[in-house]
């Protein structure tokens, strides 16, 4: 065994750059070995990668000091960046309609736990500058944890010690109220499903139907022109097909099959192919005459369906209007889906990048319109380095910009964990800026952001992990407590209120949950628990603000408390 290990040590020198990289990764591996074990149907995951530092660095197996803090914080802009760029997209649209409710009372979970995290501190006889890693823990938000610690050192910059020591509090208090904060929730969702006693079945059948009447299905119908009242007038004057979302994608009459335009005359015996909402479709329909077939061969004649990916830069932004198709090429959209979902091909709609067009025309003005919105695979799944390291840039300044707060004497910078994120946040709303293009494949948004949070979970566990054992049973066991308590309560609050007052769906209510706790064991355990995918509608809805609002709320905490 000492030959082994004094072998080792000749080939690799301890504190080497080579033994630091091989600790790192080999931390990372036992983590991510464990974290995929289940228990129960949960697993860790990354997580796991936390405790496996903590035990390295409780056997003396760590980084150095320099190398873990550029290491840490360069990782953690990685991550959050990542997850902006994710969440950026649907952040708007996530507080609108049903989105907005969800949204309220996820900041109202947040807020509470924030304020019984400063009562913690304040009675629970735990060391102040522990709140911000005990509330981040408890809400196991790694960001949120990262800018309490940034804000702890801005705290002690002006003291001559004591930064050391605190920043170790914080990180026990994280870590040891870390591993609640990933399965409290579950129990909270078994918790108010017994407590209500709901039947599962039912709340199905009651989110499917109310699904139904909030997103009406985008239906296809051919129906021929029989009544005259209808005969003369153009396409763009008739009041059932503007402003509706009707779109009429083909033309029969006179036995020759076209692309019907804005200026289309309507005539008797006229038989269209409406694509739309079914109310409005049906309407329309049967207000012009009944029910018709274009046959199968003329579809596949003159007028030829494709479907073209949105993949050229200068396109973006544009609206259907603006592009002109049917005029210019004979073109028309008969469908888009964005992100899977299936979206009404109005004028004013404006094509983003990796939209997928439904469109109908003559061969010659397919390939026009191919080449014009790009149908490149290739470059949809092309990574950019550029936007990502031009974002990063812009995300450091952002975090670097102070912020004065009167009344408070401190100065506040959201730093290296909320800078990168709104400014991938915002950066992904915009799009593209020229031949730049915000935009991630999945899998490789996935691979920047697990990659970036299991090498700051590993800084992190390493820099906690020294007496790690000694400082748990010297205090540390009241985190434990005190973090399942914020853990719990206040999400238990809010849901009893949404069930009991709002009479928010089951399915909802537990996807929200997840969502507000950002715990995506939660998210598989309510979509196992529930026999749906729908916990994920609910969870995607809040996930942005979520994931932002803890960041403010553990600095703020560190700044109001030490």
């Amino acid at each position: 065994m000492n030959n082994c290990l004094s072998f080792f040590a000749h080939l690799i020198p301890p504190n080497s750059v080579a033994a630091g990289a091989l600790i790192l990764a080999l931390a990372i591996t036992v983590g991510l070995v464990l974290g995929g074990i289940r228990i129960r149907g949960l697993r860790l995951g990354i997580s796991a990668v936390l405790f496996s530092a903590l035990a390295f660095g409780q056997l003396g197996l760590t980084v150095s000091p320099q190398a873990l803090s550029f290491i840490r914080d360069f990782s953690l802009i990685l991550f959050v960046y990542a997850i902006g760029l994710q969440v950026g997209p649907g952040f708007l649209d996530s507080l609108r309609a049903e989105g907005l409710r969800l949204n309220i009372l996820a900041l109202i979970a947040i807020g509470l736990g924030a304020v019984l995290t400063a009562v913690v501190a304040l009675i629970g006889h735990v060391p102040l500058e522990s709140a911000s890693g005990l509330f981040a823990g408890a809400y196991t938000t790694t960001p949120g944890l990262a800018a309490g610690q940034e804000v702890l050192r801005q705290a002690f910059e002006n003291k001559a010690s004591g930064a050391n020591d605190a920043l170790a509090t914080t990180g026990l208090a994280y870590a040891v109220s870390y591993p609640f904060g990933v399965f409290g929730p579950a129990l909270v969702i078994i918790a108010v499903r017994r407590l209500f006693r709901i039947k599962v079945p039912e709340e199905r059948s009651a989110l499917a139907a109310a699904e139904q009447s909030r997103r009406p299905q985008i239906v296809r119908f051919d129906f021929e022109v029989t009544n005259p009242e209808h005969a003369g007038k153009k396409l763009k004057h008739h009041p059932l097909i503007q402003g509706r979302g009707v779109v009429l994608s083909r033309l029969l009459r006179d036995a020759v099959l076209s692309v019907p335009t804005a200026d289309t005359e309507i005539r008797l015996g006229d038989v269209y192919r409406a694509v739309g909402p079914q109310s409005a479709v049906t309407e329309l329909a049967s207000a012009m005459g009944r029910e018709a077939t274009i046959p199968a061969e003329l579809l596949a004649g003159n007028a030829q369906r494709s479907e073209i990916l949105v993949t050229h830069t200068r396109v973006l932004h544009r609206s259907l209007s603006e592009l002109d198709m049917i005029r210019r090429t004979g073109v028309t959209v008969a469908a888009v889906s964005r992100s899977g979902i299936d979206l009404i091909p109005t004028a004013s709609l404006r094509l983003k990048f990796g939209d997928r067009l439904v469109v109908v025309g003559p061969a010659e003005g397919l390939k026009q319109i191919e080449l014009e919105l790009g149908n490149s695979p290739e470059a949809l799944n092309q990574i950019q380095l550029l936007p990502i390291f031009l974002g990063v840039v812009l995300g450091v300044i952002v975090g670097s910009i102070p912020i004065k707060f009167p009344g408070l004497g401190l100065t506040m910078r959201i730093g290296l964990a909320g800078g990168p994120m709104l400014a991938a946040v915002a950066l992904s709303q915009l799009g593209n800026l020229g031949a730049v293009v915000w935009y991630l494949p999945v899998s490789a948004n996935q691979l920047i952001r697990d990659f970036g949070l299991a090498v700051f979970l590993a800084c992190v566990g390493f820099e906690s992990g020294g007496h790690f054992i000694e400082r748990v049973v010297h205090g540390g066991l009241l985190f434990i407590v005190w973090g399942a308590v914020i853990t719990v309560l206040p999400v238990f609050i809010v849901a009893v209120y949404a069930r009991l007052v709002m009479r928010m769906n089951f399915i909802t209510l537990s996807g929200w949950i997840a969502g507000a706790m950002t715990s995506t064991p939660a998210l598989l355990f309510a979509s196992e628990y529930t026999g749906s995918e729908s916990p994920a509608v609910a969870y995607a809805a809040v996930a942005p603000l979520s994931i932002l609002s803890p960041v403010l709320c553990a600095q703020l905490l560190v700044m109001w408390l030490v």
